[in-house]
């Protein structure tokens, strides 16, 4: 399996985001949020610079979905600048709406695969 630069930059960016996430539990440094944005801003892009240009309206909309939730996570690195708790609100959301898309993406591109198949060519 090919790795593209894509993927390493955004499983890099996931990375720092957990581990931007994680570490306020245990350190209080000023530069933890910087590890956040930092990943965010790495997902934010590789999920701009890929978009869905299918047809599908259903997977259209998961992946705008995605990209919210990606976009999310730049509003939560901003309020972690600020200071306060409020940035894990929108992180679990984020969250939320990543691991919904990351398992329906692949169920509704397997079941769009599967009717192709199916589906009799037209003479």
């Amino acid at each position: 399996m090919k790795e593209t630069i894509k993927d390493i930059i955004f499983k890099t960016s996931a990375l720092l985001v957990l581990v931007g996430a994680i570490l306020p539990l245990f350190v209080t440094a000023t530069w933890t949020p910087y590890i956040f944005a930092i990943g965010a801003a790495g997902m934010s892009i590789v999920r701009l610079i890929t978009p869905y240009r299918g047809k599908n309206i259903r997977l259209r909309r998961l992946v705008l979905i995605e990209l919210f939730g990606t976009l999310m996570l730049l509003f939560a690195s901003y309020l972690m600048f600020k200071g306060g708790t409020d940035w894990v609100v929108i992180f679990t959301i984020s969250v939320a709406l990543q691991v919904y898309t990351a398992f329906l993406i692949p169920h509704v591109m397997e079941k769009e695969e599967q009717e192709k198949r199916d589906k009799p060519e037209k003479k």
